[in-house]
């Protein structure tokens, strides 16, 4: 259970992570009609994502190698 409260607050990190990255960018990249705009806010968009994707990532990998170095932990199992 330890696990899966872990990995799910990793992915609602994630997902604030986006909602926060994509209103900056939104609320910075109003565009007006010049597409040069659109086109660096559509990479804006996916760097947030792929931001988002890292911190859960990262957040699960840091859990599981938490978790490997207390070996006589009841949680390993």
């Amino acid at each position: 259970m330890f696990i899966l409260n872990a990995i799910l607050k990793n992915i609602f990190l994630g997902i604030v992570t986006f909602i926060i990255g994509y209103i900056i960018v939104w609320f910075f990249s109003g565009s007006k009609g010049k597409i040069e705009l659109s086109y660096y806010a559509a990479i804006s968009y996916s760097l947030i994502f792929l931001a988002a994707v890292i911190v859960v990532c990262t957040g699960i990998i840091a859990n599981k190698l938490d978790k490997l170095s207390r070996p006589n932990d009841k949680q390993n199992k």
